[in-house]
């Protein structure tokens, strides 16, 4: 098993993907790790963040390009996505709520074996969204999983 990360950056707001793990035909990604904070001048902004499979995967955005843990693997046969997109078509349970403030930096860590499971399928996968904030700071992202 091969594991991998990737990062973006994006504003916060109201339903908006900052970063999305898209599985493939035939491959289940597996996130065990997610860091999320901020780099913008300091400001109390609060924002929700939530961890959401998704069914449809988003249009548009910017395709991020992951980086493999060992420099030998294979490329990932999962895809990121980040940014302004037309969002995908999130399922209405989440996985993870994320409430943090601008100034907090935050890291969830999968305990093994527990890790958020992508559905195999070229159209599904999780997303880091942010559901609502009281402002539009960068929000930077970064996600490892394995597959």
């Amino acid at each position: 098993m091969a594991s991998y990360q990737g990062a973006h950056r994006t504003a916060a707001g109201t339903n908006l993907t900052i970063l999305a793990v898209e599985s493939s035909a035939s491959v289940v990604g597996r996130i065990h790790q997610i860091v999320l904070g901020s780099d913008a001048t300091p400001a109390d902004v609060a924002t929700r963040f939530d961890v959401i499979r998704h069914t449809a995967a988003g249009v548009g955005g910017t395709a991020v390009v992951e980086k493999p843990t060992d420099p030998q693997a294979a490329a990932a046969s999962c895809n990121l996505r980040g940014g302004t997109m037309t969002e995908p078509t999130y399922e209405s349970d989440f996985l993870l709520e994320i409430p943090l403030n601008q100034r907090a930096t935050f890291t969830w860590i999968a305990n093994p074996g527990r890790e958020l499971r992508t559905t195999v399928g070229t159209a599904n996968g999780i997303g880091l969204r942010s559901i609502s904030s009281g402002g539009t700071p960068n929000i930077n992202c970064s996600i490892s999983w394995d597959e």
